[in-house]
């Protein structure tokens, strides 16, 4: 771990397993039973390294990851901001703002502005959302699959996307030969809810990168659905460039 902007390393700790009694090793610790030890051997010398309040992160270094596959923290959602990053790089005809909202997990408090300030026509939310896809999950309980495309949802807590919007970015997809799944289930949320409802409405869809492992210290995710989403993002673009915006 890290803590503090002084980034003090640090490692949590615990009671040692030899010392723990028979009913607490059959079950999880809870978050009152760790610490983060910084290396220190009083309260003083503590107070002098952090304070209380500091944010506390863990240092997962990025990597690739054989077979494509790239390794990383907080890919929801950096996925998502790294899809955005791309696809600002060309230059349009047709006004696109890009928006790196904050605080969607705590109430999609960064959209809702974004919604009421913009008001914008359509809204593309890029997100990383949850790849299910190994062993020991069941086909129909896998969500997402990690390198199967980039996954349009059709329903989930917050939204039921412009049903057009979808439409277009599937075809697109297609015509490219861009692979394209869709998510199944329908729990979770995301900032395309406030968006949808904000003003007088607003033609929103989701195109999220599947993430094996999402809202842990490590997540994974496949480079080809990156570049997949970037591609179809841009050719959306393109094809209000030329149609304008779909009823």
């Amino acid at each position: 771990m890290v803590i503090g902007e002084a980034k003090v390393p640090g490692v949590i700790g615990a009671k040692p397993i030899h010392l723990q009694e028979r009913d607490e090793r059959k079950q999880a610790l809870d978050y009152k039973d760790l610490f983060v030890d910084i290396g220190v051997s009083s309260d003083e010398e503590a107070k002098k390294l952090v304070s209380l309040g500091d944010l506390v992160a863990f240092t997962t270094k990025y990597q690739e990851l054989p077979g494509g596959v790239l390794k990383g923290k907080a890919f929801d959602d950096r996925a998502g901001c790294a899809v955005l990053a791309e696809v600002l790089q060309k230059d349009y005809s047709v006004g696109v703002v890009g928006v790196f909202t904050v605080q969607e997990e705590v109430g999609f408090r960064g959209a809702q502005v974004v919604g009421q300030t913009l008001q914008p026509d359509i809204a593309i939310v890029l997100e990383g959302t949850t790849a299910a896809d190994v062993p020991e999950i069941e086909e129909h309980g896998q969500s997402t699959k990690m390198g199967a495309g980039p996954a349009l949802t059709l329903m989930d807590g917050s939204v039921m996307p412009h049903r057009p919007t979808v439409e277009k970015l599937k075809s697109l997809a297609d015509q490219l030969q861009i692979p394209i799944q869709y998510r199944r289930g329908s729990t979770g949320s995301t900032d395309a809810g406030v968006l949808q409802r904000g003003s007088t409405g607003v033609k929103t869809a989701v195109l999220s990168i599947p993430c094996r492992y999402i809202h842990s210290p490590v997540s994974l995710l496949a480079k080809e659905d990156l570049v997949n989403a970037v591609q179809l993002v841009e050719a959306f673009i393109r094809a209000v460039e030329k149609e304008g915006v779909s009823a």
